[in-house]
């Protein structure tokens, strides 16, 4: 009957010691963070160069060949160069 009260005040001491551990863990230390705003500009070649990919891929009628020779190259190459033409890149 001894170790049974001695064992439910020792876990009572170590219940209360859990307890009181955590308590003062609650503080909420206010942050404040400078937001930075990311923007990136990949610039007129870049643009250039989707616009002429979709462009390319919607009028080719064989988009498998992506060789040199292909349709597909040749279609970019011409969207390309007008894109920078029009644009002044």
């Amino acid at each position: 009957m001894k170790k049974v009260i001695l064992s439910l005040v020792f876990v009572l001491a170590t219940g209360m010691s859990f307890m009181n551990a955590t308590a003062t863990n609650d503080e909420i230390l206010p942050t404040t963070k400078v937001a930075i705003e990311v923007v990136e500009e990949f610039g007129c070649y870049s643009e250039c160069n989707s616009d002429a990919r979709a462009g390319a891929l919607a009028f080719s009628e064989d988009v498998e060949d992506r060789s040199v020779n292909g349709e597909l190259y040749g279609l970019w190459r011409d969207f390309y160069g007008a894109c920078i033409a029009a644009r002044q890149c």
